[in-house]
């Protein structure tokens, strides 16, 4: 693969300046980009690609939908979503949209220890379905089979009548955004973010597997089974503005089987750097 910024002024997705001379934001600058920004191999067998402008198109969707429905600075949105391209892209959304966002940690949290949120996005919203807040369904079709089915809960099959239908609702939205731009950087706004935590759950976990690889030129992330929290979405936008392609592949861990070595191998993103995890 290559820099995402290779076309941009500047050369790098996070550094071009614009006709007068302003810096431009990350989703400014990704917004011109045809290169690979995300490739999803964890799609149901799939290869999935986005380039720079796609995903910018996806996020300004997910963007003008928050605000739409009430949602901007100010809101609080709760995402407990497994690891997938919609995902991302929904948090980038999220982003776009500057509201304030928490990660629930999957399975082991319970609604009642979800605190004050003004909207849940969930893969699985027939957890949510008392839950006071908003809820907005993210259908395993919709993440591509993203989703450990494993660790699906039988009273999530039915999605709530109430629930607005992320996937359909979304498809809607102008490709562009002309809400205000966020005035820091996309790490930054994932900085302030932060996971919610699970009481009562410790000896539910078990040991800690390497979710992702920094490589020489992009990041390869382990995503089955996985959850999208605060450390990986800051793994992940860290690589975006270096102007680097993030990869999802289908395994657990980053000690890849061959077929992932493979995979990973096809994408070029280059040999592990050190202290990689």
């Amino acid at each position: 693969m290559v820099n995402l910024g290779t076309n941009l002024p500047g050369g790098t997705a996070g550094g071009a300046n614009g006709p007068s001379g302003r810096r431009l934001t990350w989703f400014e600058t990704i917004a011109a980009s045809p290169r690979p920004a995300l490739v999803d191999h964890a799609a149901e067998g799939d290869r999935v690609e986005l380039s720079g402008r796609v995903l910018a198109n996806w996020a300004a969707k997910t963007a003008n939908l928050l605000d739409v429905e009430g949602h901007g600075p100010g809101s609080t949105v709760l995402l407990d979503l497994p690891l997938g391209w919609k995902s991302l892209a929904l948090m980038l959304g999220a982003a776009r949209a500057r509201v304030e966002v928490q990660f629930a940690p999957g399975v082991s949290v319970t609604p009642d220890e979800s605190g004050s949120v003004d909207l849940v996005i969930s893969g699985t919203p027939g957890t949510w379905s008392e839950h006071p807040a908003e809820l907005w369904a993210v259908s395993p079709g919709t993440l591509m089979g993203s989703e450990d089915p494993e660790s699906r809960d039988s009273s999530d099959a039915e999605v709530p009548s109430h629930a607005l239908d992320y996937a359909s609702e979304v498809q809607m939205q102008a490709d562009q955004c002309h809400l205000p731009l966020p005035g820091t950087s996309l790490p930054a706004l994932i900085e302030a973010w932060e996971d919610l935590a699970a009481t009562g759950h410790e000896d539910d976990a078990g040991p800690a597997l390497p979710r992702w690889s920094h490589r020489e030129r992009g990041l390869v992330v382990a995503a089955a089974g996985g959850r999208l929290d605060r450390e990986t979405a800051r793994a992940v936008v860290g690589t975006w503005e270096r102007g680097l392609p993030v990869v999802l592949v289908p395994e657990r861990d980053t000690d890849l089987s061959a077929a992932s070595a493979r995979l990973v191998e096809a994408e070029r993103v280059g040999s592990p750097v050190p202290r990689s995890r």
